[in-house]
């Protein structure tokens, strides 16, 4: 099995530690408690990926996390084959969680220093609520099209993925390469 292959994975967020969203102690504390877990061969995965996964573990080849603001930060991690942001660029728009800056001048901001961080010929993957198309946006940054996706997707909740259809969310991928 090739699919976990990643050499390096790499979280970045501004990590409130609020009630919109977890510290970065409190991730690392998941994930650390997740790796205890799959090394100790405690949980119920398929075997195969079990295996995998202890492998990579056993090569410290595990998520990293940064606390940075994409708006503002010029320490952003470089040299990335694939750059994935999910709901990212709408709270940026709208100014959610306390974002300042925010509108059309923090979401390029954004773009570029997303742009910076992946290289030459990596890919840059988008999902966004389809309620405005950040195509605009991404066709001016340093970025080369290569597809747009609609997708209806049940929303995660505390159980789990919603299935019922107020549950269900409309979402747009964005896929680019940088040129």
């Amino acid at each position: 099995m090739v699919a976990l292959q990643a050499a390096e994975c790499v979280g970045i967020d501004k990590f409130t530690g609020d009630h919109l969203a977890p510290s970065l102690r409190d991730v690392e504390n998941l994930f650390a408690t997740t790796r205890k877990i799959l090394i100790s061969g405690s949980d119920n995965s398929a075997e195969d990926i079990q295996d995998e996964l202890r492998q990579l573990l056993s090569e410290d080849r595990w998520p990293m996390f940064y606390q940075q603001d994409i708006i503002k930060s010029d320490n952003l991690p470089h040299d990335l084959d694939l750059g994935y942001c999910k709901l990212v660029l709408g709270n940026i728009y709208n100014g959610e969680y306390g974002n300042s800056p925010m509108g059309k001048d923090a979401v390029m901001s954004a773009i570029r220093n997303i742009t910076e961080c992946i290289k030459k010929n990596g890919l840059f993957c988008l999902v966004e609520k389809d309620v405005m198309s950040f195509q605009p946006f991404l066709e001016r940054a340093n970025l080369t099209f290569l597809r747009v996706c609609h997708v209806r997707r049940g929303e995660i909740g505390a159980q789990g993925r919603l299935t019922s259809s107020t549950g269900i969310g409309n979402y747009i991928v964005y896929y680019y390469k940088r040129t």
